[in-house]
């Protein structure tokens, strides 16, 4: 895949679809290389899937998980 045209470009990560609890949509673990894991509730509809997927993107691309964003 281009670079250019990934939802977080510049940032590594691997999507895992495991079954949570039913009130989880899904969660991000990021290693201390800045490298993320996101596990996204395999028992939950297509589209509240891609909800949760898209959610946890975006704490990917906001950097949420960096030490200098967290205060």
């Amino acid at each position: 895949m281009d670079k250019n045209k990934q939802p977080v470009p510049g940032r590594d990560y691997c999507v895992h679809l495991i079954d949570l609890d039913e009130n989880i949509g899904g969660v991000t673990a990021v290693d201390e290389d800045g490298f993320a894991s996101v596990y996204i509730n395999a028992r939950q509809s297509q589209a509240k899937q891609t909800r949760s997927l898209f959610h946890e993107l975006a704490h990917i691309a906001r950097d949420d998980f960096s030490k200098e964003t967290k205060r």
